[in-house]
């Protein structure tokens, strides 16, 4: 066993990887800069040191003390022996809905949003100003960008609902898979479907 694995068992965090069966491991954790005069920069981003044997992967969601981190990379460090990872704080649960065409017993048609996944934690930040123009890649109609797990499946025209009131429907406008091996980023405007 080597010294940072050691470390990680007698001093690590406890954390649970949220898979379909769950696994625990020690997680050694920080934030990924100091230096940004951006708040939610400093807030958002992570790295750590995690178990080897826990296999951590992009895309899979880490639970610290009841805070949720979605990871974004996960390699091995070979001066630890161990994964290096680094995540972005969960700051957003959406629902994850499709539009699906379906006949019944009497071969009706039937039209509607189907909740594809409930409860789906992802980090998000809704478009100002400064971001329009240090990406020049968001659309004109994005409201707010998600990074969400691969896992998930979204396609275009997707429906992701957030936040509360009767504006809070937003439809899959642009998906970027190649950033981020087990992430997507997801680009969203109002949705005014029914």
């Amino acid at each position: 066993m080597s010294y940072a694995g050691n470390f990680l068992k007698s001093r690590g965090q406890t954390c649970t990887i949220l898979r379909d069966i769950p696994v625990n491991s020690k997680v050694s954790i920080k934030r990924s800069t100091r230096s940004s005069r951006d708040l939610g920069s400093r807030e958002a981003y992570w790295e750590g040191l995690i178990l080897a044997d826990a296999a951590l992967q992009s895309g899979e969601v880490l639970d610290i003390l009841g805070n949720k981190y979605l990871v974004q990379s996960a390699n091995a460090d070979p001066a630890s022996g161990e994964t290096a990872f680094f995540s972005a704080k969960c700051n957003a649960v959406i629902q994850h809905m499709r539009f699906v065409e379906d006949t019944d017993e009497n071969n009706n048609v039937i039209q509607e949003w189907q909740t594809l996944h409930a409860d789906v934690s992802c980090y998000g930040e809704i478009i100002t100003y400064r971001l329009r123009q240090e990406d020049p890649g968001l659309l004109d109609s994005t409201k707010y960008t998600f990074q969400v797990p691969k896992s998930l499946g979204v396609v275009l025209l997707d429906r992701f609902v957030y936040g509360e009131g009767k504006d809070n429907k937003y439809k899959v406008s642009s998906i970027d898979e190649i950033g981020m091996s087990g992430v997507s980023r997801i680009q969203l405007e109002s949705d005014t479907r029914p």
